[in-house]
């Protein structure tokens, strides 16, 4: 008995210590990869001595079908310097991300650039030559973000290539400081399987087939657009062509449709969420919540429904409103984009907008998310049923008037909540003039687990009023408009977890393409026509005595649009002002671009006259007024003019200013030459001079 007792005790001893060395052994475990991590990661980028902040954690990410442990290693300076240091890398080895913040912020520090866009293009490829080394020969650069330039980085996006054809889920981006010329951020989050095997160029259809057949079975949709302007307070209703939908492509073998994989970045990154989310922001900026006095003044004199009665109203509506619930919060609110007012109240979980003159629902969301099930015991068709039964009932014109749309996002993403797969999700978008209106819709989302209704949306303007489609140009003319600008052409994608596939389709999809169905031209998500922030490539520059001076502001972003330069012509005052404001010029349309500079105090109205030349009295003048220096520069009887040539006594300041200031320093005989009309060359000297030596 006493050496049972013994036995066991030993036995109790054991398994205490080996429940003891188990998390001994996982911290080992741990310590050891973390090592490994950090000597990976040094092994690709250099962290400073004085960088002694740091700090770790890590985690397990799905990555192709492979959890995979990521490592996030941060260095950061003490006290109170700012400089850190982010890398996040995987057990393998494999560098992800990685950003470098030197704590000495360049946004401050205006000025050219110290290097160039060439030097810090090889700055990239080195550092990627020690990072993917693997990658090296198959990647191109296929972007140099120019669009960029207020920045403090060159931004370069390189390409996989197999076959000379792309790879449209592979892309590096490398940012260089324009400053240091270091590589200041790194991102390759877009891996490749492991053993992927490309599909050779055997038995491929011709670029003129698949095209017919992008037209034919995916398609270019003509819909109706909107956009609120609220300067103007003005909505504006426009149609466009885009494509159908961006996530379908042809597949190059077959000429059939196919889609992007469930699990491809790509397919979240290149979903149209430019005309999305300005249509949330509308949303958002248009329900304007009122006053109790502003409340009560509307009451009496729109002929309003009571708060009251809009309670009963949502209460009628929807069973998910319970007998005990009591109201929490009730507001009136104006939405500008129609005029018109609308009673929200808030319940114990659950939110309702009515229209508070005509009584209709506009919202309904329950947000009791714990009450959700689990399991689906709703079928789609059911649930279909019970939403058009609904709609039938709480909206039954517009339901009329509306197309059901089967798609696997909603229009308008209603809530962040993760609950998508306990829901269906149904839009209705309204059909005008037989197109569609992606503006307005009626949105339903229903609980699997009880086939109840939990969420309701009504977007739809009761007053607008829709340009005329029936004279517009054909698909095909579209379909051509687009691929001019975005091209068309094969691609690699991924088109499951572990298959790639060879499609034709458009190359730049990650903007967003509409063109104007009357005349053809690109235009924007507010319906003017898109005006594109990119850098041009002169072609009349080589060799000319303003070339180096040229090529340098393209590299921080001035520019004057068009493929030359023309530098030896005369200088209009439009683009004089455009070429010194390049980084904000595409804000405006010319006439808001005046209204700024006079705003601004930089020109004054009387001297508006876009195409008239500019002499060098007017640079000087318009220069010192950029800078703030008006009124000293007023005041010509404190200047001794530093030019050997007679300058009228309203422009000696300006002249003088800009002699002190290193902007203009006049010719080699030391002349002022203020009548002179100043060439694109020698507009491109001032604007050198005034960013270089003044920081503006």
């Amino acid at each position: 008995m006493k050496k049972k007792g013994i036995i066991s005790g030993i036995l109790t001893l054991c398994l205490i210590l080996s429940t003891i060395s188990i998390p001994t052994f996982a911290a080992d475990e741990d310590s050891k990869n973390l090592e490994q991590a950090i000597i990976s990661a040094k092994k690709i980028i250099t962290v400073p001595d004085d960088y002694t902040e740091f700090t770790h954690n890590s985690s397990e990410r799905e990555v192709r079908g492979a959890k995979v442990r990521i490592w996030d290693l941060n260095w950061a300076e003490k006290e109170d310097k700012k400089g850190s240091i982010s890398v996040s890398i995987g057990e393998d080895g494999f560098l992800y991300q990685y950003s470098n913040y030197d704590g000495d912020s360049k946004d401050s520090k205006d000025g050219l650039a110290n290097i160039t866009k060439d030097q810090a293009q090889v700055s990239a490829e080195d550092f990627l030559k020690n990072v993917i080394p693997e990658y090296i020969g198959e990647i191109k650069l296929v972007k140099n973000d120019s669009a960029s330039f207020q920045g403090d980085e060159y931004n370069f996006t390189y390409q996989k290539f197999v076959n000379e054809i792309p790879v449209n889920y592979i892309y590096v981006n490398v940012g260089v400081n324009k400053y240091s010329g270091k590589v200041t951020s790194f991102s390759n989050d877009n891996l490749e399987v492991k053993g992927a095997e490309y599909p050779n160029l055997s038995g491929i259809i011709d670029s003129v087939t698949a095209e017919k057949a992008y037209i034919d079975k995916i398609g270019i949709d003509l819909k109706y657009y909107s956009y609120y302007d609220y300067e103007k307070k003005k909505m504006n209703i426009f149609a466009g062509y885009s494509p159908s939908n961006i996530s379908e492509f042809i597949d190059a073998k077959t000429g059939q449709v196919v889609s992007y994989s469930s699990d491809n970045k790509l397919d979240d990154r290149n979903k149209d969420h430019s005309l999305v989310n300005a249509s949330a922001n509308n949303l958002d900026k248009a329900n304007q919540e009122l006053t109790q006095e502003e409340m009560d003044a509307i009451q009496n004199v729109a002929n309003l429904i009571s708060k009251e009665k809009a309670e009963s109203i949502l209460r009628e509506t929807s069973d998910l409103i319970t007998a005990d619930m009591k109201v929490s919060d009730a507001s009136l609110n104006k939405n500008y984009l129609d005029d018109e007012y609308s009673w929200n109240i808030s319940f114990d979980g659950v939110y309702g907008r009515v229209n508070a003159k005509s009584g209709e629902v506009i919202s309904l969301h329950s947000y009791n998310y714990n009450k959700l099930g689990t399991s689906g015991n709703t079928s789609k068709a059911d649930a279909q049923n019970t939403v058009e039964n609904f709609l039938k009932k709480v909206a039954p014109n517009k339901f009329t008037q509306t197309k059901f749309k089967d798609i696997n996002n909603p229009i308008l993403k209603i809530t962040d909540r993760p609950i998508e797969e306990n829901t269906f999700m149904f839009n209705y978008v309204r059909q005008v003039n037989g197109i569609e209106f992606s503006g307005n819709y009626l949105n339903v989302e229903v609980d699997k687990n009880t086939g109840k209704i939990i969420g309701y949306d009504n977007n739809w303007y009761d007053n607008a009023s829709f340009p005329d489609v029936s004279n517009v140009i054909n698909k095909e003319a579209a379909f051509n408009k687009i691929k001019d600008l975005a091209g068309f052409s094969l691609q690699y994608t991924m088109l499951d977890e572990n298959k790639v596939g060879i499609v034709y389709d458009f190359i730049n999809k990650n903007d967003s393409y509409i063109i104007d169905p009357i005349n053809g031209i690109r235009i924007d998500y507010t319906g003017k026509a898109y005006r594109e922030n990119k850098l041009p490539e002169y072609t009349d520059i080589n060799g000319h005595w303003c070339e180096k001076t040229v090529k340098e502001l393209l590299d921080n972003g001035y520019y004057i649009d068009g493929e030359k330069f023309n530098p030896n012509m005369n200088i209009t005052q439009i683009n004089f002002f455009k070429y010194i404001y390049s980084p904000v010029k595409n804000n405006y349309s010319d006439d808001e671009f005046y209204d700024m500079l006079i705003q601004n105090g930089v020109i004054k109205d009387e001297e508006k006259a876009p195409n008239s030349v500019v002499s060098y009295n007017d640079a000087a003048k318009f220069i010192i007024r950029y800078l703030g220096y008006e009124k000293l520069a007023g005041h010509s009887e404190i200047f001794n003019s530093p030019f050997k040539d007679n300058i009228e006594d309203s422009y000696k300041g300006y002249a003088s200013m800009c002699y002190a200031l290193n902007i203009i320093k006049g010719d080699t005989n030391g002349n002022f030459n203020g009548s002179h009309n100043i060439s694109n060359a020698e507009a491109a000297v001032i604007l050198y001079n005034l960013i270089k030596n003044n920081g503006k």
